[in-house]
């Protein structure tokens, strides 16, 4: 497949102290089916200087790396621990990502993402994240 324009659906839900938040988003960008699974390159509307985040799925495995105003590479596999840099315009930091869980499954025209991880701060625990991620392609 070669890159599609697809709209791209994503709500993340954090989990602190008992209490959640959610946020939803939905933009255009990409996919592209690879031999080992699919990537997914969106526009950043956040960023002021146009940033981008692009997420490589595949192998039972997720990379997502965001590039401009925050930068980082963040690695998830299911029942493992990985530590990022986080980088922001106020200073970096290290976070340790344990991922709970990572699903994804491929329809005709569509991709679909659940993504269940803990992130903690200097080894102490930060938040549950869950990661809902809808990719379809545009006809």
């Amino acid at each position: 497949m070669s890159k599609k324009e697809a709209v791209i659906s994503i709500k993340g839900t954090q989990f602190v102290d008992g209490q959640s938040d959610a946020t939803e988003l939905s933009v255009v960008g990409t996919l592209k089916k690879t031999d080992k699974g699919f990537v997914i390159e969106y526009d950043d509307y956040e960023s002021v200087t146009g940033g981008k985040t692009v997420i490589a799925l595949g192998d039972g495995a997720l990379l997502m790396t965001r590039y401009g105003d925050i930068t980082t590479e963040m690695y998830f596999k299911e029942g493992e621990r990985s530590n990022s840099e986080y980088s922001t315009p106020y200073g970096n930091m290290t976070v340790g990502i344990y991922t709970v869980q990572l699903a994804y499954a491929e329809g005709e025209n569509a991709v679909t993402v659940l993504l269940e991880y803990n992130i903690d701060f200097n080894s102490g625990f930060a938040a549950r994240n869950i990661l809902e991620i809808s990719v379809n392609i545009k006809n």
